[in-house]
């Protein structure tokens, strides 16, 4: 444990989780049984581990430096301002393409088709009528593509939107799979060795 590493105030919690279960480990106990410290050799072991907690936490440093850049890397992540309005801005483009022009087409063909065969009815306006109901036609075959391409861009710009929240559902994974291995590490190549050597060193020899 040539190398100290502070520990921030953040991972005091597992720390001392490990703490905990590296002092409940069989070949702790079984050691401060044989030197016939177990009535209060745990309090010591506990204070004096705390109080080289930077020297423990360096045997398991490469496994630590990891979980902290995972943990850096999905803070600042977090913190990345989110372009909302332009993703809105998007959407309401494909809704009004979607929802407003073919409600606005329809409205007009219903119009331009009643108007155009009334006329239609009467010879003098026949030509008039004739060119009324092409445009009813016309307006109604735009309401119908607009819907499509509406509903269409709207569908696309939903599965955008929930891109990014299925490829940060992976990030945690793998943070809480490097926090678990950095706590392994810190139990086994940290705590428990550095406890059994406190235990076994001679009064005078103690940290």
């Amino acid at each position: 444990m040539d190398r100290p590493l502070r520990l921030p105030q953040q991972d005091r919690a597992d720390f001392e989780t490990e703490l905990g279960r590296a002092l409940a480990m069989p070949q702790v106990r079984a050691a401060l049984r044989e030197r016939g410290e177990e009535a209060r050799g745990v309090e010591r072991l506990r204070r004096t581990a705390r109080e080289n907690a930077e020297y423990v936490l360096a045997a398991a440093a490469p496994e630590y430096e990891r979980y902290a850049t995972l943990r850096a890397d999905a803070d600042a992540v977090s913190r990345l301002p989110v372009d909302t309005p332009a993703r809105e801005r998007v959407s309401g483009w494909w809704g009004v393409l979607g929802v407003i022009v073919p409600i606005v087409a329809v409205a007009a063909a219903v119009v331009f088709l009643l108007l155009g065969y009334v006329l239609g009815l009467t010879e003098d306006l026949e030509v008039l009528g004739r060119a009324l109901v092409d445009a009813g036609w016309v307006a109604a075959g735009i309401a119908a593509v607009c819907l499509l391409v509406g509903g269409l861009g709207l569908l696309g710009t939903a599965a955008r939107a929930e891109g990014p929240s299925a490829a940060e559902a992976n990030g945690p994974g793998e943070l809480v799979q490097a926090r678990d291995a950095w706590r392994s590490a810190l139990a086994e190549r940290g705590l428990v060795p550095f406890l059994l050597t406190q235990v076994n060193a001679a009064p005078g020899q103690r940290l």
